[in-house]
């Protein structure tokens, strides 16, 4: 994997700050996940656990619990950066810098916790990815990985997406609203594939059109969209549901319960 393909990009870590839910776990996401972990700890004291990605919100929660966690992250310094993010100090954590598709530890976990991990890998190498990981997996163990998917193939209307936001729901974080509908205005559906650069290109458009607030502008224009060489892949539902089933056993599906839930479901599959 060369430099230009990997799934991660220095730049959105580091800027990762800015960003809210859906675009990082939520509340309820989290809920759903320490569920899960105190249901585990009921059975087994000292359970083996991963985070996929060095996301702060998983890495607080094992944290919390006293957990040594394995991170697989393709850099160190995503790790560094999303580490600054964290409320608790880290415990024991062990870095790995490997290819979520190929790697092997040697070792099984009984939890391991992924956020948009589809959504940055090639619609190619889903197969491949959800098989290394289950080969990972203990007899009950649970990968976990919240997942933005669709329905259809529609690109919808971000400029109504926009003005929805600002007529009705102004008092929470953009991002609630905006999310969904800015990725897949910008989506290249032939390809399967969708690029930040697009929607910041669309926002330009739209602004200049008088069809976005200058305060909504000035939010995205500061997570610098136009920077981020990540490709975006966003799956249908019930074909990602497939290719768990195809090379693992589809445990699942849970929601965080927030009214964007339907977007991003937590895909749930033991080995």
């Amino acid at each position: 994997m060369s430099t230009q393909e990997k799934t991660w990009t220095p730049n959105l870590a580091e800027g990762w700050g800015l960003w809210t839910p859906p675009d990082r776990p939520s509340p309820g996401e989290m809920a759903v996940y320490e569920e899960v972990l105190q249901d585990i700890l009921k059975k087994k004291k000292d359970p083996n656990v991963m985070v996929l990605g060095s996301t702060s919100e998983f890495r607080d929660l094992y944290a919390k619990y006293e957990l040594p966690c394995t991170v697989v992250d393709y850099q160190k310094e995503n790790y560094e950066a999303m580490g600054t993010l964290m409320e608790r100090k880290p415990y024991k954590e062990t870095l790995i810098t490997e290819d979520w598709r190929t790697f092997q530890l040697g070792e099984k976990y009984d939890l391991i916790l992924g956020d948009y991990c589809y959504n940055v890998l090639p619609k190619s190498d889903q197969g491949a990815f959800v098989k290394n990981l289950s080969q990972m997996l203990s007899p009950d163990g649970f990968c976990m990985i919240k997942t933005f998917v669709r329905y259809d193939s529609e690109r919808g209307d971000l400029a109504k997406s926009l003005e929805y936001y600002r007529t009705e729901k102004k008092d929470r974080p953009i991002l609630e609203t905006i999310m969904a509908p800015m990725f897949k205005y910008a989506y290249d559906f032939e390809k399967e594939e969708g690029e930040f650069p697009v929607v910041w290109k669309n926002f330009q458009t739209l602004y200049e059109e008088g069809k976005m607030e200058k305060e909504a502008f000035d939010y995205f224009a500061s997570l610098n969209l136009d920077s981020i060489s990540l490709k975006v892949f966003i799956p249908y539902f019930q074909d990602i549901l497939k290719v768990i089933g195809e090379n693992a056993s589809l445990f699942g599906t849970r929601f965080g319960g927030e009214w964007f839930s339907t977007d991003v479901p937590i895909l749930i599959f033991k080995k």
